[in-house]
């Protein structure tokens, strides 16, 4: 008696709960980098500010101060916008984060069942042949004695 191979009968929603945490985990890729992009922004802006702020030339005129202190003010309002850019970008890393573990999650547990219900068929299986190895000895084990 030969068994059929082992089949999964939620193949095909597995397979959609893998598709679903790759793309949240390229998602989660893609908000990570996002994020480093809008930090290196914020700190070049700030590594702006900073040089203004312990840049004197030598010659001090009032119209060098007067363009400066616009100039850093203008830095300085960025800075904030920019603050306000990284922790967008922050909240959107948690959240990428959050659906890739619970697609993680959804994808694992039926990962569980098969792997569950294949060591079940496989158990099925090796009963299978034993109870046919069994089968054969007594048919050899009667023949012999007929004979």
């Amino acid at each position: 008696m030969v068994m059929k191979r082992f089949t999964f009968r939620l193949q095909r929603i597995l397979d959609i709960r893998e598709q679903i945490r790759d793309e949240a985990r390229q998602e989660l890729g893609r908000r990570n980098a996002l994020l480093a992009q809008e930090q290196s922004v914020l700190a070049r802006l700030e590594a702006e500010l900073l040089r203004l702020n312990g840049a004197s030339d030598g010659i001090v005129t009032a119209g060098n101060l007067l363009l400066t202190g616009a100039y850093a003010l203008r830095v300085q309002k960025m800075i904030e916008q920019q603050s306000v850019k990284v922790e967008e970008a922050r909240k959107a890393v948690v959240q990428a984060q959050e659906r890739y573990i619970q697609a993680n999650k959804d994808a694992r547990a039926l990962e569980m069942l098969r792997d569950k219900k294949r060591a079940e068929y496989d158990q099925e299986v090796l009963k299978e042949e034993i109870n046919q190895l069994d089968e054969v000895a007594m048919q050899r084990a009667s023949s012999r004695e007929i004979g």
